[in-house]
């Protein structure tokens, strides 16, 4: 039976949102749970993701599948290549994207080879890294923790995101300098330079561009990527109960006596608040769907069906899980300019205080400098006075570059936040065209003062990187 795809766009507030279902889809892309195959240990869960009958991507779920725990994910060892039925649709789907089709019409036939389910599609930047400064293509030769791929942040909470690391579909023995020359001048010409399919926490799976992220990357190209995402988790949002209506503004004045001494006056008590039974609604990563706006036929379709299911190839994937292949590869055969250029991008930890913060102003910078965790009674960013800062130097990275360069400064000179110097140090780093820190890190290091001990080395690093490039 052939795939039955419906797209349907939905309003809600101020935004909306193409949602897309997919009834007797292929179920040749997506994830499936593998169980506890040994791998990663005791009480750790095994989870695939896959294209056609290959294994793609090993993700080990320690601690019993912990939603908030970072997961292991490593390219599956067995991998060679998928049918060419799969790789022509993905390079067919960013052609119409790119020839002016909309993201439900060109990513149609790529729909069609998911899983049953309802996804949401839309377009976004993506940072061609593993969310730690490694290039993505090459960053997952081995099984190690991938910080960021916990389903639910402990920072962000339950507030939206959108995903913005890549995980590789492809080992790295693809990459050949030939494509690249090609995805070289296609690139330049492209608004959609990739297709990824959301897999955990703020990293998805590449399907399509891989050269031309090595490209882009090198010709500083934002990568733009069309993203697919799963709406099937539930949420619930606890409510706030009304104000109370305000008192009659005429009442008497003799009345207003007698109810004053007939009743004695009451403490003050904490508005309730009220959860709802049931849940609120279904959401994906970057979208939350309250059930009252989901079409009625996905609707059905979210409730009747699962998050995820086994395909019916799931016994080939499962046998090829611990076969190894027998060439391995490096990211030496990257161009050095790339490689360097993904340690200056974004990391996990600035997109992640990007969320959770949603401003900092210089009244707030200045009790943190101060080192108090309150601002006007309130908590600026946690009680944890080092995690504030922390998080206030990526906020600040990520956000606002001057305001970073001054914050770090003002960090570094206080002595009294030297457990946070060798952090913010390393963060400043990153501004290798700032004349104020090549300027204050140069008096550091000749000053010889034991307050700056913990930041000499960053400081001679920062030095000889800013001559290099100057």
């Amino acid at each position: 039976m052939p795939a039955e795809v419906r797209s349907e766009v939905i309003t809600y507030g101020e935004k909306s949102a193409q949602l897309i279902s997919v009834r007797h889809g292929e179920a040749a892309i997506g994830t499936c749970f593998a169980g506890y195959t040994g791998i990663g240990g005791t009480g750790a869960v095994t989870r695939l993701f896959f294209i056609g009958g290959e294994p793609i991507s090993v993700v080990i779920c320690p601690n019993n599948d912990n939603k908030q725990s970072n997961k292991l994910i490593s390219i599956a060892p067995a991998f060679k290549n998928y049918d060419q039925k799969i790789y022509n649709v993905l390079g067919n789907s960013i052609k119409r994207i790119n020839a002016g089709e909309s993201l439900a019409n060109g990513l149609r036939d790529i729909m069609g080879l998911l899983e049953d389910g309802v996804y949401t599609v839309y377009a976004a930047d993506y940072y061609p890294t593993d969310g730690a400064g490694s290039f993505f293509w090459g960053a997952y030769n081995i099984p190690h923790e991938v910080q960021g791929t916990a389903e639910k942040n402990r920072f962000i909470g339950t507030k939206s995101f959108k995903p913005c690391f890549l995980v590789p579909s492809q080992p790295l023995e693809y990459f050949t300098k030939k494509m690249k020359t090609v995805s070289d001048e296609s690139s330049k010409r492209r608004e959609i330079q990739g297709i990824a399919y959301h897999l955990s926490g703020f990293h998805s799976v590449l399907l399509k561009g891989h050269h031309g992220a090595v490209s882009c990357l090198e010709n500083d190209i934002p990568f733009r990527c069309a993203v697919i995402e799963k709406v099937c988790e539930p949420y619930v949002e606890t409510l706030l109960p009304p104000p109370p209506p305000a008192p009659a503004a005429e009442a008497a004045e003799g009345e207003a006596e007698v109810a004053e001494t007939a009743q004695p006056v009451q403490a003050a008590q904490e508005a309730p608040v009220f959860v709802p039974e049931g849940i609120t609604g279904f959401r994906s990563p970057s979208l939350k769907v309250p059930i009252e706006l989901f079409p009625k036929e996905m609707l059905k379709l979210v409730l009747e069906g699962r998050p995820e299911y086994k395909p019916k190839q799931f016994a080939s994937l499962i046998a090829k899980i611990n076969v190894s292949r027998k060439k391995t590869v490096s990211n030496n055969i990257l161009p050095l300019a790339v490689l360097e250029k993904a340690d200056q991008l974004p990391d996990y930890e600035m997109v992640e205080s990007a969320y959770a913060v949603n401003s900092l102003s210089d009244e707030q910078l200045n009790c943190l400098l101060a080192g108090d965790v309150e601002c006007k009674g309130e908590v600026i960013i946690s009680p944890n006075f080092y995690q504030s800062i922390v998080t206030a130097c990526n906020f600040l990275q990520f956000t606002d570059t001057k305001r970073f360069v001054d914050f770090t400064i003002a960090v570094m000179e206080n002595p009294e936040l030297s457990a946070t110097h060798e952090y913010v140090a390393k963060r400043a780093l990153t501004q290798l065209s700032s004349k104020k820190l090549y300027k204050f890190f140069t008096d550091a290091v000749a000053s010889g003062d034991a307050q700056y001990e913990k930041i000499v080395n960053f400081a001679n690093t920062f030095i000889s990187r800013y001559k290099e490039t100057s």
